[in-house]
């Protein structure tokens, strides 16, 4: 009998409890409560209004417009860049995703879009090298990056300075920015830019070849987190304070 008092007791404890954590869910502190780090929030403003620049007239029913609001979207970006990273990285997810959403709102950028540029670059391997010498995870080549880091005073060692995934992304966002303003309100151009450099895309469009394969991979890689992000569950986090 005693047993069965105690069980009683624990349930109905257990449910007084999911009780007061649900009807007070926006000032409950799951960080602490699922153990997460403290993310930055995410500029929903900026998130918008690059969305649209992407998206154009497909933003309206998109799963980028459905998203809206989302109070935790950082924690889903969290969430989401710690799954790609292999595991000797993934105590590094919280640094990286804060990196992604401060550096995205530094220059109006979607950082879901940021983190579609990464996983075509480098699948979210800060260690990646390409074949024409692209380091770390928005695989930039070293000349580029210490170009960029004088320009926005990003402070510069070396290329060895890109193997830091939080500096790379600063670096990576930055030199969207700047081919951003090249090509204003073009997504398709300066996302592409990103791949071959301005001056090819230039050449390209002075003789009616418009480039697309590029755009095309990194805006499928954009649609498919928001898809994904769209489905996950929403969960309320506390965030950092700027």
């Amino acid at each position: 009998m005693k047993t069965k008092h105690l069980k009683s007791t624990l349930a109905l404890v257990t449910a007084t409890l999911v009780m007061v954590l649900f009807n007070n869910f926006e000032y409950v502190n799951w960080s602490k409560i699922l153990k997460l780090p403290v993310i930055e929030t995410v500029n929903e403003a900026s998130r918008v209004a690059h969305a649209k620049e992407l998206l154009g007239g497909r933003y309206k029913g998109s799963a980028a417009q459905k998203i809206e609001g989302r109070v935790a979207l950082n924690l889903m970006i969290y969430k989401k860049v710690q799954g790609y990273l292999e595991p000797q990285w993934k105590n590094r997810a919280g640094d990286i995703s804060s990196a992604i959403i401060s550096e995205s709102d530094k220059f109006n950028l979607d950082p879901v879009f940021v983190m579609a540029i990464i996983k075509t670059e480098s699948t979210f391997n800060p260690l990646t090298v390409g074949s024409f010498g692209e380091i770390g995870l928005m695989q930039i080549k070293p000349d580029t990056a210490q170009w960029i880091a004088n320009k926005y005073g990003i402070p510069w060692k070396g290329k060895k300075t890109l193997t830091n995934p939080v500096t790379n992304i600063r670096i990576g966002a930055a030199y969207m920015d700047y081919l951003r303003k090249q090509f204003p309100g073009k997504a398709n151009k300066y996302v592409s830019a990103y791949n071959m450099g301005p001056k090819n895309v230039r050449r390209l469009l002075a003789q009616n070849v418009v480039p697309e394969e590029y755009n095309g991979r990194v805006m499928k890689n954009y649609k498919d987190f928001y898809t994904n992000l769209a489905d996950a569950p929403t969960i309320q986090t506390t965030v950092a304070t700027n």
